[in-house]
């Protein structure tokens, strides 16, 4: 073996040695990656999950809200009915009052009528 040959062998030892510390650090950095990347998948998924729980309490909350406002229109409802009932009877008696104050006022004026007339005589 000459010196060149010596060299060759050598160079090619030497990247061996090289090539396999670089293939260890290159599985490590792709370790390092998936650990990176699951870790970032973690805190997404966390992420969503949070957002999801506030949504239902959202949803929730909206749910209590439509209900009591249910009730509400409901008793609403009930009160206007009650009302218009009430008003109803209101306006019947106004309109027997009315027919009864006309009744009045004929008699009075048939009254009058008859007193200016005795006056007269």
């Amino acid at each position: 073996m000459d010196h060149r040959e010596i060299t060759l062998e050598a160079d090619k030892i030497h990247q061996n040695r090289l090539s396999s510390v670089t293939e260890d650090e290159e599985e490590q950095d792709a370790a390092y990656t998936i650990v990176t990347v699951l870790d970032k998948v973690a805190n997404i998924v966390d992420s969503v999950q949070a957002s999801q729980k506030r949504i239902e309490e959202r949803h929730r909350e909206m749910e209590n809200a439509i209900k009591t406002i249910q009730i509400d229109i409901l008793k609403l409802a009930q009160a206007h009915g009650n009302t218009g009932y009430t008003v109803n009877k209101l306006l019947e008696k106004t309109r027997k009052v009315s027919s009864t104050m006309k009744e009045v006022r004929a008699r009075v004026e048939r009254q009058s009528a008859n007193v200016r007339k005795v006056e007269a005589k």
